[in-house]
């Protein structure tokens, strides 16, 4: 179907009146086939990739996968110089055409290439297409086709058509020779002839994919932590020589604080002078104290912490067990890279002592 299609100024109606037309598109409706990077699973369900995208347990993946033996973070996968590349990331391994891929070393995958987590008998995916990331309307029952997305304007119907508009899509509906326009984000139902589909874009997740610090040692990475001046609100960066990560946000503050806990205590003992192996120690069961919580939650939480970091930093032969470390009923943050910002003054310089909490240097 090809149409004449009016820009933006013709779909924002005041008390329902038309207005004249920027600009004018001869517009088609989408060709089908498969388009952006695809995967079909043996059960026949499609997963439809974006720039960066994770396969795993955790309810905070792309693409949740509920077996036991697959780990909370399975893979990644992503879009990166003209090609699609998998990571592993589990405990259990990944077979991509029967070859084990190792850990943390992406390599990259094709149309026909055929992927297993964890186990050589479980379910497996192929790759379908191979393409580069689009923005596509999925349908929400998955039974139909997706509708993939041209910018700067996509047909869906007679009656639908979305217009990418600076950073993002707007649905334009015509509603008895009126029109009706609202702008859209990544995840929004929207119904077409009487079917439920939701909006995938790719923006921001590229944006997260381009700006992931990439290290092989923790030495190679900063961890500076903002605190509020009521410790109610603590953000995180972690920043390597080029690239930055930020993990904020309110369901992560118990997790941000323990790491504050933490770092303080690094900031302790570099005042006092200890040695690097000596550096930053403290018994679980003092921390547990300080966070008013038991022993067992603390490790669910440094657990969970770890995870979170792991999500943050694209690491390359180490793990995120190196930069917390658990042992012999203590625990540290394994770096002195550390930075506490409090106030707009930085914690533990050695010419300011009195900003480190007296509790802590005493330990």
């Amino acid at each position: 179907m090809s149409i004449y299609f009016e820009t933006s100024p013709l779909f924002r109606p005041l008390s329902g009146r038309r207005h004249q037309p920027s600009k004018m598109y001869l517009v088609q409706s989408p060709e089908p086939g498969i388009q952006g990077g695809t995967l079909q699973s043996s059960s026949g369900k499609m997963v439809h990739l974006r720039h960066y995208h994770t396969f795993g347990r955790s309810q905070d993946c792309h693409t949740i996968l509920s077996r036991s033996d697959i780990s909370r973070i399975h893979a990644i996968f992503f879009w990166k110089d003209g090609q699609w590349f998998i990571q592993d990331k589990s405990t259990n391994g990944i077979w991509v055409n029967e070859r084990k891929l190792a850990k943390d070393q992406p390599i990259a995958v094709r149309e026909s290439d055929t992927i297993v987590f964890s186990s050589r008998a479980g379910e497996s995916f192929t790759v379908i297409g191979d393409h580069e990331p689009c923005d596509v309307m999925l349908s929400v029952d998955s039974e139909l086709s997706p509708i993939y997305l041209e910018k700067p304007v996509t047909v869906v119907s007679e009656t639908v058509v979305l217009s990418f508009e600076g950073c993002g899509w707007h649905l334009v509906v015509s509603e008895t020779g009126h029109y009706r326009q609202k702008p859209l984000k990544d995840g929004d139902h929207i119904d077409i002839d009487g079917k439920q589909y939701y909006l995938q874009t790719n923006r921001i997740e590229y944006e997260t994919q381009k700006n992931r610090p990439v290290v092989s040692s923790v030495e190679d990475l900063t961890f500076q932590l903002t605190v509020s001046d009521d410790e109610e609100d603590i953000q995180l960066q972690i920043t390597d020589c080029e690239q930055s990560s930020v993990v904020k946000g309110a369901r992560l503050q118990n997790q941000l604080y323990l790491l504050l806990c933490l770092a303080r205590k690094v900031l302790a003992d570099n005042v006092q002078g200890y040695a690097a192996c000596h550096c930053g120690w403290i018994e679980l069961n003092e921390l547990s104290e300080m966070l008013g919580i038991e022993p067992e939650n603390t490790r669910i939480r440094l657990h969970r912490l770890r995870t979170r970091l792991r999500d943050a930093v694209s690491f390359s032969g180490i793990d995120a067990c190196e930069i917390l470390q658990l042992k012999d009923g203590e625990v540290r943050l394994n770096t002195k890279n550390v930075i506490v910002m409090k106030g707009g003054k930085v914690e533990g310089d050695v010419d300011s002592p009195q900003m480190v909490p007296p509790s802590l240097l005493a330990l």
